[in-house]
């Protein structure tokens, strides 16, 4: 029988968990920057993707906070990185749609509660 593996996908992500929402905040942009500066979108969804798969690990309430953290972290970003990020994105739904898609969906529920959310997806054309 093969051994489960219980280490953590994404270690960084897993370090915030109960941290207060600014400390979130803070880690969120501090990971947003780190992944605007890969050199090419294939290696940013790359790094993306780990962070994905923690995410939907969580108990939804953590899940949803973390990514309402890393909404409003992302919203904070200057447009270069905005594209930089977002180009990767869309990278990522060939390597595993089905968890994107999870993703999208939390995101999705909670733009509808966040205006600001809402003004900047209007702003982004989303």
């Amino acid at each position: 029988m093969a051994k489960v593996e219980d280490r953590p996908v994404d270690a960084g992500l897993t370090s915030v968990k109960g941290k207060s929402d600014a400390e979130v905040l803070e880690w969120w942009k501090q990971r947003f920057a780190l992944l605007a500066a890969i050199p090419t979108d294939v290696a940013r969804a790359g790094a993306l993707l780990p962070q994905m798969r923690e995410l939907s690990q969580l108990p939804e309430p953590e899940r949803r906070r973390l990514t309402r953290e890393r909404m409003k972290a992302f919203m904070s970003l200057g447009s270069e990185q905005h594209q930089r990020i977002l180009a990767a994105r869309k990278l990522t739904y060939a390597a595993d749609e089905a968890l994107v898609k999870s993703d999208d969906a939390i995101a999705d529920s909670l733009a509808r509660e966040m205006p600001e959310a809402q003004e900047f997806g209007k702003r982004l054309g989303l």
